[in-house]
């Protein structure tokens, strides 16, 4: 911690609490809000219910099965996405002494040294780590939907019709899990792309960090979309 001090100036400091605060605490505020059907998330959970309970009595299931691979899809992208994220800023490590003289030839930045520049590239890293696993989560949930689907026995087939409807909810829970864990990797986007203004000044990533809440809570709680899926 006397290290981390040497390094960070408290405005640096500040500004790190405020952005993992900000992070954290949506996530929680989100997560909760999901539980009582009050955003995005929530409303969606009554949608896939009715979509697996409509899949019970279909036939052929095959739009079903690309509705879940095209989710599927939106994770994995993502996810390849966050590695080569990764690997450019590890590079940025191996290049630091040259980004922090280009850096500093900026008067209306702030001056910055190798270590803290440092600092600053590893939090970006550890964020995209964490959107990595949650996207390569929310893309193998989506996988295991899909298996359960597939055993969702055919309309009239001699198999009690309640197992049909149990192994429906079951498909509806699991894909809103996946759905859940995709969030948390764009939330982990989102609040990236807040961290890269750490390197214009703290101030600036106390300003996006709130900024990134503030648009995250208006599309999730007060948006036409949220209007147009909200039940009447």
């Amino acid at each position: 911690m006397t290290a981390l001090m040497q390094i960070l100036s408290p405005l640096d400091i500040l500004a790190l609490v405020v952005f993992v605060a900000a992070w954290l605490g949506y996530e929680i505020f989100g997560e909760r809000a999901a539980e009582r059907g009050e955003n995005l998330s929530g409303l969606m959970q009554g949608w896939r219910g009715d979509w697996t309970a409509s899949a019970v009595h279909r036939d052929n299931r095959i739009i079903d099965i690309q509705i879940l691979r095209s989710l599927a899809g939106n994770s994995a992208f993502l996810a390849s996405t966050s590695i080569f994220v990764i690997g450019g800023l590890a590079a940025m490590i191996g290049g630091s002494e040259h980004a922090v003289a280009v850096l500093n030839g900026f008067d209306y930045l702030l001056e910055t040294t190798r270590d803290r520049f440092g600092l600053m590239v590893g939090t970006l890293i550890v964020v995209f780590i964490n959107a990595f696993f949650r996207l390569a989560w929310s893309l193998r949930l989506h996988n295991n939907a899909a298996v359960v689907l597939g055993s969702i026995p055919q309309p009239g087939a001699a198999d009690d019709p309640t197992v049909a409807q149990t192994r429906a909810k079951v498909v509806a829970r699991v894909a809103t899990l996946a759905a859940r864990h995709y969030n948390g990797g764009m939330h982990a986007y989102y609040f990236g792309l807040a961290a890269c203004a750490w390197f214009l000044h703290p101030v600036a990533l106390i300003a996006a960090s709130l900024w990134v809440v503030a648009i995250l809570y208006r599309r999730e709680f007060r948006s036409r979309a949220h209007e147009a899926l909200t039940r009447t």
